[in-house]
């Protein structure tokens, strides 16, 4: 079943661009499937209109399939109501909309933000830039050994701080270490102090059900284009009671039902938080995308299913590295504990990242190394990942990482381990 889905991806399927290409990057971006592809196109050629304004039948057509995308996502994560998902540009915009709105409202000088060490930059920097104007404190749940977060230091954070905990923003699944963070219990923690709590479900979406009854999260994010959706989408989950009454982040039109020369009033839920012109065709493939996948998770026996089509393929891809002491791999080694992405080091090479590494010597660059997988037609990723902190908290440098979707098989995996195997000799030689 699963190979009849990747037939799918017209990218992955074809030989339009380098015949025979192994997509292990899509931790980064997902590729996506036709009916996605074919979404986009069908807007821009037969439905092109701006969305809320217009009485005339595109216009008219365009809000409808503008709507229908935010039910679909709504169902998607079992919202109460489209009411509650906003369509962003990506999660980075959807954290940013919740510091400069969730934030501001609930800080003041001396009170405490929580955040881990394994975030994404986006849900640290977002939070670093508010600290500019409101002197709040943010607090770092530790990374543990065995590369679990450290409830019992949570638990004491609270214990001594109480109600000057206002937010707990927290990352699902590592983009680095493929870990499914407990955030169902840090989140009732956090909650029975009355924090606010933010899910980052970026690298969630796409391999697990994600459902924000069952979490219990006060708002979560997630870009389009790492669920098989387009790139400048993303949606932000809220609950309707903050909505009710925050303050929108941006002004401008549709975000208001009427304008005076003394002031406005707010449009209904969600529009009073998407002012402007947003990306409509994005939008609505979105839609398409989310309901796509929907239906082939359906078709392969459920989210566990798809859970154990990668965790099979990451135990296989780690298994062929089983005694070879120059794979050093970066998360932990129980394929049950982790989802999508693969993360490893190379003894006598360092890689590219974001920073000068101190240069252990005798060590020869990676690029050898990425250039050779780069010509044997793998898509992958080095560097930190944009998550510096945890690569410093275990003291690790730039790494390469191969990252899944639904439409790698293990063909895709042993050619990946047989090319690395082939690089790093190809290197030491």
């Amino acid at each position: 079943m699963f190979n009849s889905i990747r037939k799918e991806f017209p990218i992955i399927s074809s030989s339009s661009f380098r015949k025979g290409i192994v997509y292990l990057d899509s931790s980064a971006t997902t590729q996506k499937p036709q009916v996605v592809i074919d979404r986009i196109k069908q807007y821009y050629e037969k439905e092109n209109a701006n969305i809320h304004r217009g009485p005339y039948d595109l216009s008219l057509q365009a809000t409808q399939y503008w709507l229908q995308a935010h039910e679909s996502v709504a169902k998607f994560l079992n919202a109460d109501s489209y009411e509650e998902i906003i369509f962003t540009r990506n999660s980075t915009e959807g954290l940013n909309f919740l510091a400069n709105t969730i934030g501001k409202d609930l800080l003041k000088d001396g009170d405490i933000v929580v955040v881990s060490e394994m975030e994404h930059h986006s849900n640290i920097v977002s939070w670093m830039l508010l600290q500019k104007s409101i002197k709040f404190r943010i607090e770092y749940i530790p990374v543990k050994d065995n590369y679990t977060l450290d409830t019992d230091w949570f638990t004491a954070l609270v214990k001594k701080y109480g109600k000057k905990i206002k937010i707990v923003s927290l990352v699902h699944i590592s983009n680095v270490l493929g870990v499914k963070n407990n955030v169902e219990e840090i989140f009732k923690i956090a909650q029975s102090v009355n924090t606010f709590t933010v899910l980052d479900a970026a690298q969630s979406v796409a391999r697990i059900r994600v459902d924000v009854k069952e979490i219990n999260c006060d708002a979560l994010v997630f870009s389009g284009h790492k669920v098989y959706g387009p790139t400048g989408s993303g949606v932000l989950y809220c609950k309707r009671k903050y909505l009710d009454k925050l303050i929108p982040w941006m002004g401008g039109g549709e975000m208001v039902s009427l304008v005076s020369k003394n002031g406005f009033e707010y449009n209904e839920l969600p529009w009073k938080f998407e002012a402007g012109t947003p990306n409509i065709a994005g939008g609505i493939a979105l839609g398409v995308a989310v309901d796509w996948l929907s239906k082939r998770v359906e078709s392969v026996g459920g989210w566990e299913s798809i859970v154990e089509h990668e965790q099979e393929l990451i135990d296989f891809f780690l298994k062929q590295f089983d005694s070879i002491d120059w794979f050093k791999h970066f998360g932990p080694n129980n394929s049950k504990a982790k989802y999508g992405a693969i993360a490893f080091n190379i003894k006598g090479f360092t890689f590219r990242g974001c920073k000068d590494v101190t240069k252990v010597e005798n060590d020869k660059r990676g690029e050898s190394i990425s250039e050779f997988l780069n010509k044997k037609r793998i898509a992958f990723r080095e560097g930190y990942h944009c998550a510096e902190p945890l690569h410093d908290r275990f003291g690790v440098g730039p790494t390469v990482r191969f990252s899944l979707g639904i439409y790698n098989n293990r063909e895709d995996v042993i050619y990946a381990a047989n090319s690395l195997k082939e690089a790093v000799l190809s290197g030491l030689s």
